[in-house]
């Protein structure tokens, strides 16, 4: 019984291991991707736990972030926690398929796993394209072991009539990178 729930409990650590590990290297791989410059004007969609919207506030001096997240809790424990080093960033409540910012807003507008799991990914899509400024670079990442596909997102980028779309693969992370 004693030898059997060890073997759970380390099984569970090495699942737990895996999925850390696989989770910073999507934000590893995101924030280079994303390439910040001191007055980029960045919109996270879906905040996390935080962790990828310190990093980068961190490197904007006169540029600025804004997270929305549909947790209305997940928000007020955000700002709260990160009160004093909140800097150039602000967190919202706000779904991807209604973004509350004006059109052409941000020159870029990232995603880690949050688009795909929104109601209407075509809405949420176009919602994207609106905010972001001509020339704006959206970035999605995609984990392959969730049995997502790249094409899929691939096609409905193009069909929102997103341009020159990349793909940058690390492990089974994919982030897709599209111009507006």
């Amino acid at each position: 019984m004693l030898e059997n729930r060890l073997y759970k409990r380390s099984n569970f650590r090495k699942l737990f291991s895996r999925k850390y590990k696989l989770t910073k290297t999507i934000e590893h791989m995101m924030i280079d991707s994303i390439d910040i410059q001191e007055n980029d004007r960045i919109l996270e969609i879906g905040i996390g736990n935080g962790t990828v919207f310190k990093s980068i506030t961190k490197k904007l001096e006169k540029g600025s972030l804004k997270s929305i997240d549909p947790s209305k809790r997940k928000v007020s424990q955000i700002s709260r926690a990160n009160r004093k080093n909140m800097g150039n960033g602000e967190v919202f409540h706000g779904y991807p398929e209604d973004i509350p910012f004006d059109d052409r807003t941000f020159n870029k507008v990232f995603s880690l796993h949050t688009v795909q799991s929104c109601t209407d990914i075509r809405l949420a899509l176009r919602e994207i394209y609106r905010v972001l400024q001509i020339d704006g670079r959206f970035y999605i990442s995609i984990d392959t072991n969730t049995g997502e596909k790249g094409k899929t997102y691939i096609q409905l980028l193009q069909d929102q009539h997103f341009r020159d779309i990349s793909v940058i693969r690390r492990d089974s992370c994919l982030c897709i990178v599209a111009v507006k």
